[in-house]
Formats: C-alpha cells, structure tokens, sequence
C-alpha cells in the first residue's frame, strides 16, 4: 500500500530503484500560450526525460492547470487554481541502479526548477488527479525508465 501522506513515494522496479514526487514548480512560457491553436490532447501533459549515467528522470507538466501557491522554505502551504497563476502542477519521477543516486538527482531537479514539495495527497486533491491515475502513470514511467537504463 502506498502512503499518499508523504512527499515521495520510494520505488523498486527489477534491478533498479527510485523516487516519484508530485508537487508545483513556477511556468516557464507553455506551449498552450506560444500555440493556442495546437490541439488540446499534445498540450495536455508534457513530458522531459533526463538521463545521467545509470540515472533517468521522467519530468511531467501538467500545463492545463495554473495555481497560485503559498510556499515556506520550498514546502506548499497552500495552492489555488487560477488561470493567470504563476505556477504548474509537476510530477517527478526518477530510477537509478541505487536510491542513493536517485535522491542525488531528485535534489538536483528539485533546486534546477525550484520545486515546491507537496505531500502526495494534497497534490493530487489539488490538481485533481485520481490514485488510479497515479499509480498507472507511476508505472509506465518505471517501465519506460528501465527501459532506457538497462544496458
């Protein structure tokens, strides 16, 4: 059973194991503002994959929903929906061979986008995202992820 009251959920998929976290980060120009146009399903979750040695990150926008967030020390307070806001809903997730280096990289993300660290519930009641989806999501990336590691 996971424990949506943390702030990360720990992962082991075969050999390797990871991190997956939920959380806001502030937008950077969206593909929805520079192409208005552009069909709604290509703009409704944008991914960035990363990959460091035996490492890999799978980083999740969820561009269709701004929020403006109240954050102490780069940990959520409070976060509101509103179109003009100045943050996005991000997903995290990261496998390496050791949980060591996958908390090395988490950091390392966390401080490159500014992350602001939600307890997994909270975030998924606030971005409206089901368990389900979740752990659905959760395992394609793993999949996806250990793909790209394995040698």
């Amino acid at each position: 059973m996971i424990h949506f009251d943390r702030y990360r959920i720990e992962v082991r998929y075969r050999e390797f194991e990871g991190l997956s976290e939920i959380g806001f980060k502030k937008h950077t120009a969206l593909l929805a503002d520079l192409f208005p146009t552009a069909d709604e399903m290509v703009l409704s979750m944008k991914a960035c994959f990363h990959k460091l040695d035996q490492s890999a990150s799978v980083i999740y926008e969820v561009p269709d929903i701004r929020f403006d967030v109240a954050e102490n020390n780069r940990l959520l307070e409070l976060a509101v929906p509103n179109p003009r806001g100045d943050y996005m809903g991000v997903i995290i997730d990261i496998l390496s061979l050791d949980i060591e280096n996958a908390r090395i990289m988490m950091e390392d993300i966390e401080a490159t986008c500014g992350f602001v660290r939600a307890r997994l519930c909270d975030a998924m009641r606030i971005m409206e995202i089901s368990e389900r989806d979740y752990i659905r999501r959760l395992k394609d990336s793993v999949n996806l992820l250990a793909n790209e590691l394995r040698p």
